[in-house]
């Protein structure tokens, strides 16, 4: 009779132990974190912005980005729901109270302010800028994308310590690309307080003979219930702006590149062959001028585009420049950066200082200029139209 009790009590122990250890399946899991989300309503955290790219055998660029952020659920604002405020650690900042929203860009001292009544859809833009609405409210919204009984069954949950946080992974997206290309996503979810708190986004793409792994990090820490004081979303709060201008959307954005017509202010730079090379020794060519740097993703779009240009055009009479503007040709492994990408267009480096000659303030940034040394064509930024637009133009003036 002993030996039946004890057995009895054994099993018990083992049926309570096995109930305990129970994981939730996925619907009850992603309804707890859509009800966890729904019960935070005010507080602060800080969010951390991480972007790293490994360049396997080559080297590797990181950049660091933190936010002290604020929130105030306010359900009777139809636009946003809550007040905001943003501030990252170089000043950016942004502050909305349900009248405007506020922005402060500090690399030019301006703020610009975006009237909740007269641009209410411009407004709740900031619903997608995960740097500014509570985290946790956005990545929600994706989670709960896949609490269907279609597209539940695609998620894969795991558990995974993720900075120091013990978290359930669920893995949203996966993309095999055409060749070994990959996208991944992933959301991570607080097991102690089932809100979302990260995210990582990680693209892995060869190109030629080189393969590289860039990963977009984002996550909040430190996160405290406390209500924010009123005043915290009033423009009283933003600091670090000289000037102020009322947003307005039909303002035309200009480039402000050199533009055409204008003459090619001569330069003279070193190229990586050792010898160095002058605008002005170019005259009775074509030249296309790319700017460019490393860690700059659409760059490299960019060069891989014209490169196959640089192939197609006779060299006697169209010559491509790559001038990289940031990085160091030894530390920077520019040579081996070069190769594994297959690229042979001429490259100069020291570019920097020739930018304000050309007006060019990011990159990638593409003049074409012609035999006399005119500016025939001015391109800031990457576009799809891109290799189709270069090609035309020196065609039209060979």
């Amino acid at each position: 009779m002993k030996k039946i009790i004890l057995s009895s009590l054994a099993l018990l122990v083992l049926f309570f132990t096995a109930c305990t250890d129970k994981e939730p399946d996925t619907k009850e899991l992603l309804t707890k974190i859509n009800d966890a989300v729904k019960a935070m309503k005010d507080g602060q955290y800080v969010f951390r912005d991480q972007y790293k790219k490994v360049a396997v055998g080559e080297d590797s660029t990181e950049s660091v980005s933190e936010y002290q952020c604020f929130f105030k659920q306010v359900p009777s604002d139809s636009l946003v729901g809550y007040y905001l405020n943003s501030k990252r650690n170089d000043g950016y900042q942004r502050v909305y109270n349900g009248s405007a929203l506020m922005t402060v860009i500090p690399f030019n001292g301006s703020l610009e302010v975006m009237d909740a009544k007269t641009h209410p859809r411009n407004v709740q833009e900031v619903k997608g800028d995960y740097q500014t609405f509570p985290f946790f409210k956005y990545l929600n919204h994706h989670i709960q994308y896949y609490n269907k009984d279609t597209l539940r069954q695609k998620l894969i949950i795991t558990k995974e310590i993720f900075h120091g946080m013990e978290c359930y992974k669920l893995e949203l997206y996966y993309k095999p690309g055409k060749t070994k290309n990959r996208t991944e996503s992933f959301v991570f979810v607080s097991i102690e307080s089932l809100l979302p708190i990260g995210e990582m986004v990680r693209f892995t793409k060869f190109i030629g003979d080189a393969k590289e792994v860039q990963t977009f990090d984002h996550w909040m820490d430190s996160l405290k219930t406390t209500t924010p004081e009123r005043d915290k979303f009033e423009k009283a709060t933003l600091t670090g702006f000289n000037k102020e201008f009322e947003f307005n959307p039909n303002q035309v954005k200009s480039t402000s590149l050199l533009p055409v017509g204008v003459m090619a202010p001569d330069w003279k730079l070193p190229q990586l062959s050792g010898t160095e090379l002058r605008l002005k020794d170019l005259k009775g060519k074509i030249v296309v001028m790319d700017f460019w740097y490393k860690a700059c993703a659409p760059c490299q779009k960019q060069m891989i585009d014209l490169q196959s240009l640089h192939e197609k055009f006779d060299k006697n009479k169209v010559v491509f420049v790559g001038v990289n503007t940031k990085d160091d040709p030894e530390k920077d492994k520019l040579e081996l950066f070069l190769q594994k990408r297959k690229i042979t267009i001429n490259t100069v480096y020291k570019g920097k200082s020739i930018e304000p000659l050309y007006n060019v303030y990011s990159s990638p940034a593409l003049f074409v200029i012609d035999q006399q040394g005119k500016i025939i064509l001015a391109i800031d930024g990457y576009s799809d139209s891109l290799l189709n637009d270069v090609a035309q133009v020196i065609e039209k003036n060979l």
